[in-house]
Parts: C-alpha cells; structure tokens; sequence
C-alpha cells in the first residue's frame, strides 16, 4: 500500500494564496512492506554508489531483509514524477518482534540498554538518501528537512519512546548538535555500508521539544498527525489481511 499525503509545512501552504504546488514542488508518498519501492531501492543506489559506500549491483537497487518487514515504514519524495528522496522508519521495542530494526544486530546491547531504562517503543531512522545530482543547495537542504518533518509525524503518530539512528561518523556531530542525540556505541560498518558509524538514540520527547522550537516550517498540525495514524493503521489492516 502507498498513501499520498499532504506534509507541505504550514509556512508554505500560507504563502502565495497558498499555492503549495507551486511553493512546495515536492510531493511525499508513504510506503508500507506491501508497496512496490522499487523506485526507492533505486534512488538509494544512485546515492549511496555517489558517496562510494556500496559496491556495484547488477540491478542497480540497495535493499535488504527489513524492507519487507511489516513494521517498517518508507517515505518517498518526488519532484516532477521523479524519486528523488527517502527515508525509512524501522519500528521496534517491546511491542514488537525482536529483530525488527537493523540497529538490533549491530548494537543488541545499546539497545537492550535503552529497553531498561523504559524506552520501551522504538523507531529506527535509517536509509536517508537524496538524489545525487541535485546540485541547488536551497532545494537539497528543503527536500532533507521534508523527509525529517514526514518521520517526525509518522513517528509521533506511532507513540514512540525514543529514537535511534546509525550514521556516519563524520555527520554525527551534527546530529549531535542540532537534534541533543547522544553517541551510545560506534562500528567499523552497519547495514551493508562498510563506513564508520555513530549509533546514536534520543527520548522522543526530547526530539520533539526541539522541533518546536525550530522554524515554522517543522510545526505540525494536528491534522496531519491524526491523516498519519489512519495511514498507518490502514497499512497494518492490509498486512494482516
């Protein structure tokens, strides 16, 4: 299943007589495990072969096990019918089968750890990629921050605890920083991409609070959080189906 929603910030859909079309050209689509993401398998290459972090694949697609899992989410950006932006939500905690999320079986005993101290409902952020050959900055920096704001809706949508994510060493400062995301272990690789990696986690409260203390254009309605329950919800139904 692949739901079209409406995640245009509220600071774009005021403007201009709100014409979000042509203020906001970036249309998101939500994917649950049933949903064809062959077009996101295929951005993630392109992305991730630019940077030089997977080797060559005949099909030209980066996927692996979690993708099909039934508590995995993704979110697709397009730009004139164009994939050109992903990001894919792993949920996981006690509510849900172990090994639902990569960061498992990398760190099993950091996660264990955030288990204990009552982050008992987890999300893990993971697979971000944009299109490669973007070259303006405004619309690459617009287009990161939409893929962010639709996670962060989904995931307060799903009532997470707390959020995790595995990324490269030499972005982590910035997630650090800009997010309050704490390093709790480190690798020489993760998930296919043979890079050092920071795994970091934060409460969702935490990262919530600093989103509303962002710019208006990571303000959300309750609206869209209650379209991104119905989604979600209508997903599950499918799967179960």
């Amino acid at each position: 299943m692949t739901s079209r929603l409406m995640f245009q910030p509220p600071l774009v859909l005021d403007s201009n007589a709100g014409n979000a079309a042509k203020n906001f050209p970036i249309s998101l689509r939500v994917y649950g495990s049933t949903s064809d993401m062959t077009e996101l398998y295929r951005l993630r290459y392109r992305a991730f072969r630019s940077a030089g972090w997977i080797g060559e694949t005949p099909d030209h697609e980066f996927l692996d096990r979690y993708d099909a899992m039934e508590t995995t989410v993704a979110i697709g950006a397009f730009h004139n019918g164009d994939c050109i932006g992903s990001l894919r939500l792993a949920f996981g905690g006690s509510a849900t089968r172990a090994g639902s999320m990569p960061c498992e079986e990398q760190f099993p005993v950091e996660v264990g750890a955030l288990r204990e101290a009552n982050h008992h409902r987890l999300v893990e952020f993971s697979r971000m990629a944009v299109e490669p050959s973007l070259t303006n900055r405004s619309f690459r920096t617009t287009l990161y921050a939409s893929l962010v704001r639709a996670g962060l809706i989904l995931t307060t949508a799903s009532g997470v605890d707390a959020a995790v994510i595995a990324v490269h060493r030499n972005v982590s400062p910035f997630y650090q920083a800009m997010c309050g995301f704490t390093v709790l272990g480190t690798s020489a690789f993760y998930a296919g991409i043979a890079e050092p990696t920071h795994f970091l986690a934060l409460p969702f409260q935490t990262l919530d609070e600093r989103r509303k203390r962002q710019n208006a254009f990571f303000a959300v309605s309750a609206e869209e959080i209650e379209r991104a329950r119905i989604t979600l919800a209508a997903m599950r139904r499918q799967v179960a189906a």
